[in-house]
């Protein structure tokens, strides 16, 4: 394990607790007014579940399998969420397919932006 992939691990991690942490107050807080008011909570899910994922492997393969994993938990959480104890609504909500693509959205846009700032993967011997 380089250097870098641990830090890569690193940072995928601590941005998917800092966005799980907010996901867990907003669904507190929303949690009261009914399961039509969760696009916060799908949005916050389709921005940071990725991420749990990327940090198991902290390349690109990784990253990319996050955001089919995510995107196929948020379909099945809009259509079949409801059998599951009243996750969502019975019908489906196009609010909260729109809060995950977005969040789907902004999640490949941290990981383009991490990709752009970071330092390229060198070696140090033979230069």
């Amino acid at each position: 394990m380089t250097l870098s992939a641990n830090r890569t691990r690193a940072l995928a991690l601590g941005f998917f607790a800092f966005v799980a942490v907010f996901a867990v107050i907003v669904w507190y807080l929303v949690r009261p007014y009914g399961t039509t008011y969760f696009f916060p909570v799908h949005f916050l899910a389709g921005l940071g579940l990725p991420f749990l994922i990327y940090a198991i492997g902290a390349n690109r393969l990784w990253f990319w399998l996050g955001m089919a994993v995510t995107a196929a938990l948020l379909v099945w959480l809009n259509f079949w969420g409801h059998e599951a104890s009243g996750m969502a609504p019975r019908t489906v909500d196009w609010t909260q397919f729109g809060g995950g693509a977005l969040g789907l959205v902004l999640a490949a846009g941290v990981h383009f932006l991490y990709n752009r700032v970071r330092p390229p993967h060198r070696a140090s011997i033979g230069r």
